[in-house]
């Protein structure tokens, strides 16, 4: 069954009611491995433990994770060769540190690479409160592989932001990943992808893009923001390659404009690109 453009565009997702703890937000952020060894252990504290003072922002693409329903038969996909290319958050205002959100979700726009070139989907959740107030929106790109050539158009498919490559760059930050020990975000093992193939240890395993998209963020909320989680206002990346349990990420930011900042992060053991062409916009 091949993808259908109008079944997938409109999608049929209901609205759906979230609520959530503290100590669930603090979670999460550990997750995203706040708390750990090094630079950031102390200043942590903001986010995680008795001293949580505000939400880590990145916690609400985990708040907003919902059912995987690209493998649903009716959307005709081909899940098991769909790839998280790009993530992304706006913050419209912080997200209060225990509540309740309403989730709504949509199909933005579905572009055709072509025959044996994938297809590429933009997804977004939008998180409101009660009163129907935007807090927080979640846009994700996925390329689906094996889904291309289904008869749409690849006009107007969102482009890499350029990445500063002929200077050092402003700021540089080192962060640990999760332990291999029960990690949060570790990757299913439905997509059938052995950590060995990445050049990884026999202990370590393989972690979600959006792992990879927090500890991101934790890094450059530092470098530009300092640590004031508040002052963000949208951090966007786009997926190079695995980041896996045990390892050093080293994060490099170049300012390039008022309150704008490019970014990347690299596997230091591995000598790996984890997540490239990224962007960061926050309050001077």
């Amino acid at each position: 069954m091949a993808l259908d453009y109008r079944t997938v565009k409109n999608w049929p997702f209901e609205p759906y009611v979230r609520q959530y703890t503290c100590e669930e937000l603090m979670r999460f952020a550990m997750g995203f491995g706040a708390g750990l060894p090094g630079p950031l252990q102390a200043e942590d504290m903001r986010y995680i433990g008795e001293g949580c003072t505000e939400a880590l922002p990145m916690v609400a693409v985990a708040l907003a994770d919902g059912e995987f329903w690209q493998r649903d038969p009716r959307a005709g996909l081909n899940w098991k060769q769909i790839v998280h290319a790009e993530e992304a958050i706006t913050m419209h205002r912080p997200l209060p540190l225990e509540g309740t959100v309403i989730v709504e979700r949509r199909v933005v726009e579905i572009f055709d690479r072509g025959v044996g070139k994938g297809a590429l989907v933009h997804e977004q959740q939008l998180l409101r409160d009660e009163c129907g107030v935007a807090i927080v929106s979640v846009d994700v790109l996925t390329v689906l592989r094996g889904d291309g050539g289904f008869g749409g158009s690849g006009e107007g498919a969102p482009r890499p932001r350029p990445v500063p490559g002929d200077c050092p760059p402003d700021e540089t930050i080192e962060l640990v990943t999760p332990t291999a020990e029960a990690p949060l975000f570790a990757l299913s093992s439905e997509f059938d992808v052995t950590a060995s193939v990445l050049g990884a240890a026999p202990t370590q395993r393989i972690l979600r893009g959006m792992c990879a998209f927090g500890l991101a963020g934790r890094a450059v909320l530092k470098l530009a923001c300092g640590n004031q989680g508040m002052r963000l206002r949208r951090l966007s990346v786009r997926y190079a390659g695995a980041m896996l349990t045990d390892e050093t990420m080293r994060v490099e930011l170049w300012h390039t404009g008022e309150g704008q900042a490019a970014f990347r992060m690299h596997a230091i053991e591995r000598d790996t690109p984890i997540l490239h062409h990224c962007h960061l916009a926050f309050e001077v």
